[in-house]
């Protein structure tokens, strides 16, 4: 039975998907964005011999041109399996007309990477059935790509909002910056302040222009007009409009300014010249035409209002880390950002493919003109690589596969823009508007802790609205906007009027919003630092949803609370009826938000739907999260994504890298309700845990293993390890061979390498190998000329694929495929059985990290009275000092759960209370602690003292120490040091840095130290007369030195990195000297 409080959390998370915002914005680019950037392209396409038109943008579906001509369907699985990119072809309508020639086609441009689930998705509505059928995870979010099937993800990523007002003081004094956005332009308009107290404006390239002579070039050219649009009687002011009171018209202002950029030319250039950078760069998010001039002098007026009014009031400053400032980008932003760019390279390209067969006099085919593989190539590319344009990296990441938690934190996380070395103290620190849309626990632990967050459970970021601007611009006026005095009110960063009673007005906005007459993302804020009201329908808003409160009364009832639970109504209708609203960070500054129903008062504004939508996903899955320390539960909510469980209900025809599956995965007994309203794949294991030391093998957090609970399968997972082969085709009819090599190959192994191979070349499913068998034999052919003198058996090179080394596994299965190019494909999975072993890390969810210390014979484990041994032991002085409480609550819910049969609600601040777990174990006979007396395993004496036991939900963590051990005698050397190669992958050695020198010295083994020291060492001649390194010349038996002509000289023994160095510096041109001594003599 759900409890009446969750009903509201519970019915949102099965109606939403939790990466909704970026599928959202995914397809608002597909079906919109797209079009707009091919529209705005065209406006901007002027030529003088040619006219080239873009119509209208289509996409066809997801596909794959196989190397025989033939296009099939591709699904998301397909494109894994077969290493393919999971893109659909885009088409454009191109008129191109030149001289009396016309010609018009429908025209494949190239294609872009979708994104898994959108709507253009193959997958999309399909029903569960359906999606098994095509070995799809019915419970997959989507929201990433596909890319050489590899799955890779784009991260949102924060800036500061476009179109508003930054106020600040820095190097230059007092500025007023606006980041004015059309489109990806992102244009700063900065207006500051000379010496000489004369107000100057810089955009783009035109730099330091004084704001009053810009106002005139707008078209305000009487001082008295411009006084009274600024409308603040300040001395700075009057200075400026007395400077420059020669200008009488807008042309001599617009004169004044090409004099102060260095525009040339003729004067009617030079006013077009102006005119057009006026027009595209300054305040280009109101308009890009002349009509928008007199717009843009009237904001201009406003915000030099605003600088005048900082001036003189230090309180009015721009607080860049408060949320209401800040925009989250999504993939469709960050996708049209990077088409914008692309398709204007391409639109160039055609039109200089189509002058060059013009001038020859050729027939041209507008399809094999316009096909562009380079389009494809770079975006898909930038989504591989994650570098974006605009010089960004890392914009998108390989998918995390611990766990199906790791795949929905990572597609919930957000990044920003700030490099983590630098120190941005503020940027880091939580801030009172992350309230409900950020974790405040979630964050990682290094250089980048606190610019990396995870979004809140119910927050979600405003996508692209559409609306017609006159008729909400007009609905504005109707509702008390006005044209004369009041406080000013701006709309998307442009100032549309004023509002004489701005309370009122804005309690107007959000009752015609709550009725749906205007957009319901609309945000309404009056700005008390800015003295204006502020309206909002940006993208990139993070918004989370309250409970509307009227006259201190909440509108949502309990009859909405019944017909949601009887699914009579949905969470949309609520929206929709006003009872629910979606609120961002600049409105919440004017709500009064109540915590609690009980709490509320007639001058609260709205109430919060639960206390759990303060954190995020992953934080709100650990019981009692509210008891523990938050330092604990940062690195808690960090163990939850790096256990082991099941990551994908697929997994079996899937082959990702470095993945494991935990055999017995279970669901918590003691959990929140949200883990049962997600239906999440368990990670973990219920485990009956005693708090005590055990022979000082648990001291340090290490913990104690039952022996009898590892061989019943506690712990027990499988790694899976791919391996992948392909058959290349070369120039010249060349190609590889996937065969059991020959012995007389190049670079044959050992023939027991071999043994597992069949006939095709590839090893049986379920043959055991060892580090070093091969999996797939391969032949390469020689592809230099040197290689190619004589073409047979002996010039072909062995390139079998084997197991790594300090690996083993069982051949799982294989996949033969083709891919892309029509190439053979052959990829062999390997599963390797891994037990609990001492070093292996365990975690509880609250942050209790530790390795295994020991796995205890179970004879010797202590026992209660009723025989129950524990499965895990764990130290008692790893809770105090990190006052983890909710560890020992839980342990006391797990106790009553295990013994109850029944599952115990932990969810954070709303669980069950600990005097109800109490209650509970009293009536079942246990101590209210959770102590009993327990026997010494050794003795069967009674022990002294009552131990803590019941229990816990406890996670295997992906440190595994089979993955991690590495050791080795002699190898493989590094060709130009001669030092052992680096990296356990590669079979490299381990570094005998100075601390373990000194170590060893300490200890006393110093032919242990001479020994290892002595593995690269080399024998060089130094000349006896003059000190310097001669040569050995073999063939005439001599050590000549070049220098003084001496044929005498002594062998010295010194390792080959110190021989490099010398070389190195007669490199440079200086030559080292040696002066030796006898090493017996003291």
């Amino acid at each position: 039975m759900v409890k009446k409080e969750n009903i509201l959390i519970e019915k949102y998370l099965k109606q939403h998907s939790l990466v909704e915002s970026n599928i959202l914005s995914f397809n608002d680019f597909i079906e919109n964005k797209l079009q707009n950037i091919v529209n705005e392209i065209n406006e901007s396409l002027n030529y003088e011999d040619m006219e080239i038109k873009i119509g209208r943008v289509k996409f066809g579906s997801p596909n794959i041109i196989e190397a025989d001509g033939s296009s099939s369907i591709l699904t998301p699985m397909t494109a894994k399996i077969r290493n393919l990119t999971y893109s659909a072809p885009i088409y454009v309508d191109l008129s191109v007309k030149y001289g009396e020639q016309t010609d018009d086609a429908e025209v494949e441009i190239g294609r872009i990477p979708i994104m898994v689930r959108s709507s253009i998705c193959t997958t999309n509505g399909m029903n569960k059935e359906e999606l098994k059928n095509n070995y799809m995870d019915p419970l997959d979010p989507g929201g990433y790509f596909i890319i050489n099937g590899n799955e890779r993800v784009i991260v949102m990523s924060e800036d500061l909002a476009p179109n508003q007002p930054f106020i600040e003081e820095g190097r230059l004094g007092l500025t007023l910056r606006v980041f004015s956005k059309r489109g990806s332009y992102r244009i700063p308009t900065t207006i500051s302040e000379t010496n000489e107290g004369i107000l100057e404006l810089t955009f783009s390239r035109l730099r330091n222009i004084p704001a009053i002579v810009l106002l005139k070039a707008l078209g305000i050219v009487k001082e008295a007009d411009i006084a009274k649009n600024i409308d603040y009687e300040n001395d700075c002011l009057i200075v400026n409009l007395y400077e420059y009171t020669k200008l009488q018209n807008s042309e001599d202002a617009m004169l004044y300014i090409a004099e102060k950029s260095g525009i040339q030319g003729t004067k009617k250039e030079i006013l077009e010249r102006v005119k057009q950078k006026i027009d595209s760069f300054f305040l280009p998010h109101i308009g890009t035409d002349k009509e928008s001039r007199n717009e843009k002098a009237s904001t201009l007026c406003r915000l030099i209002r605003l600088y005048l009014r900082s001036k003189e009031n230090k309180k009015i400053r721009t607080d860049k880390d408060h949320y209401g400032n800040k925009r989250v980008k999504l993939s469709g932003d960050l996708m049209a950002d990077l088409f914008r760019v692309n398709f204007g390279i391409l639109i160039r390209d055609i039109q200089y493919s189509l002058q060059k067969v013009s001038k020859r006099k050729k027939f041209y085919s507008l399809k094999t003109i316009s096909k562009s593989t380079l389009f494809s190539h770079r975006i898909e590319s930038a989504i591989a690589t994650g570098s974006w344009i605009g010089e960004k990296s890392g914009v998108t990441q390989n998918m995390e596969k611990n766990n199906y938690l790791a795949v929905l934190s990572q597609l919930q996380r957000v990044t920003s823009l700030l490099p983590g070395e630098q120190e941005n103290f503020a940027a880091r620190t939580l801030h009172p508007t992350h309230y409900g849309r950020f974790c405040p626990t979630e964050t990682p632990e290094g250089i980048e802790i606190g610019l990396r967050k995870n979004l809140g459970l119910m927050a979600k970021i405003s996508t692209d609205v559409r609306f017609d601007e006159k008729s909400i611009i007009k609905s504005f006026k109707n509702n008390g906007l006005q044209n004369e005095k009041g406080k000013d009110v701006f709309f998307n960063g442009r100032f549309i009027g004023f509002s004489s009673d701005p309370i009122s007005f804005t309690k107007t906005i959000r009752a015609i919003r709550r009725r749906g007459e205007i957009p319901r993302e609309l945000s309404v804020r009056i700005d008390e630092t800015l003295d204006q009201v502020t309206l909002s329908t940006e993208v990139g808003r993070v918004l989370r949803p309250v409970i509307v409160v009227e006259d201190g009364v909440s509108k949502l009832k309990d009859e909405h609370l019944l017909e949601l639970g009887e699914n009579k109504i949905t969470w949309k209708d609520l929206v929709n009826e006003g009872v629910i609203e979606y609120i961002d960070a600049a409105e919440e500054d004017n709500a009064f938000v109540a915590a609690k129903s009980e709490e509320l008062t007639a001058e609260n504004t709205h109430l919060e739907i639960h206390p759990v939508d303060l954190f995020g996903l992953i934080t709100s899955l650990v019981p009692f999260a509210n008891h523990d320390q938050s330092s604990r539960l940062n690195k808690g909510s960090k163990t939850l994504k790096q256990s082991l469980g099941i990551y994908a209900a697929n997994y079996l025809v899937r082959l990702d890298s470095n993945v494991s599956i935990l055999h017995y995965p279970q669901r918590p007994l003691v959990r929140s309700f949200i883990y049962d309203t997600l239906e999440v794949y368990p990670a973990g294991q219920n485990l009956i845990v005693a708090i005590m030391p055990y022979e000082g093998y648990n001291m340090e957090d290490a913990i104690i293993l039952n022996k009898d609970s590892v061989d019943r399968g506690m712990g027990r997972s499988t790694f899976f390890r791919p391996y992948i082969a392909t058959e290349l085709h070369y120039a010249g009819g060349l190609k590889d061979e996937i065969v059991i090599p020959d012995k007389d190959v190049s670079g044959y192994r050992t023939e027991k390498s071999y043994r597992f191979l069949e006939e095709d070349g590839i090893a049986y499913p379920e043959s055991y190998m060892g580090a070093g068998d091969v999996l797939i034999g391969r032949l390469t052919p020689p592809k230099f000329l040197s290689e190619a003198k004589d073409i047979s058996i002996q010039s072909k090179k062995e390139a079998s694929v084997a197991i790594r080394q300090e690996e083993q596994g069982v051949i799982d299965v294989v996949f033969i495929t083709v891919n892309g190019e029509g190439n053979k494909v052959v990829q062999v999975r390997t599963r390797d059985q891994r037990l609990p072993e001492p070093g292996d890390k365990y975690s509880a969810p609250h942050g209790q990290k530790g390795v295994i210390g020991l796995i205890a014979d179970p004879r010797d484990i202590p026992f209660t009275g009723k025989g129950v041994k524990p499965d895990l032991i764990f130290n008692p002085h790893g809770i105090p000092s990190r006052m983890s409480v909710g560890y020992l609550i839980e342990l006391l819910a797990g106790k009553t759960a295990g013994v109850s049969g029944k599952i115990v609600d932990g969810t954070p601040f709303t669980g069950v209370k600990v005097d109800e777990l109490k209650e509970q174990l009293k009536e079942m006979g246990f101590k209210t602690n959770g102590k009993e007396t327990l026997y010494d395993g050794v003795s069967g004496k009674r022990l002294q003292v009552e131990i803590c036991i019941g229990n816990m939900y406890y996670l295997k963590l992906v440190r595994m120490v089979k993955n991690l051990l590495h050791a080795r005698a002699s190898g493989k050397v590094a060709l130009l040091t001669r030092q052992p190669i680096e990296g356990r992958s590669k079979g490299g050695g381990l570094r005998l840095g100075e601390m373990e020198q000194q170590a060893l010295a300490g200890h006393g083994a110093s032919l242990l130290l001479k020994e290892r020291y002595s593995s690269d060492k080399t024998i060089i001649y130094i000349c006896k007369d003059c000190g310097n390194m001669t040569y050995e010349d073999i063939i005439r038996n001599k050590t000549p030195c070049q220098l003084c002509g001496s044929n005498e000289s002594d062998p010295v023994e010194i390792s080959y990195a110190f021989k490099l160095l010398v070389d190195e510096l007669l490199g440079l041109g200086i030559i080292t000297k040696f002066t030796l001594k006898n090493k017996y003599e003291r």
